[in-house]
């Protein structure tokens, strides 16, 4: 192998290297992005997971609360409805 063959494999090589690690860095730096956006949207979605949880929880109450007694009975003198025993107000 002659000095200018060598020179030519060491440059190729060198180039080779080269945008091998180009490559390598670019697909590097595109996985980083990636997973930080996946990241955000992960957290933005626990959010919004809490955030139902507590409606979902208020919902409870307010559905536990307007099945008691108490509460039909008011609802259905509201709109008119009494008891055989009631005497009207008016």
């Amino acid at each position: 192998m002659s000095e200018s063959d060598f020179k030519k494999l060491v440059i190729s090589l060198t180039v080779g290297a080269v945008m091998l690690l180009v490559i390598l860095l670019s697909v590097m730096i595109y996985q980083l992005i990636s997973i930080s956006k996946l990241k955000a949207e992960e957290a933005e979605l626990e959010a919004k997971i809490t955030e139902y949880q507590v409606l979902i929880e208020d919902t409870e109450d307010t559905i536990e609360a307007r099945s008691m007694r108490w509460w039909i009975e008011r609802r259905a003198r509201e709109i008119g409805y009494i008891y055989d025993g009631d005497v009207p107000l008016d």
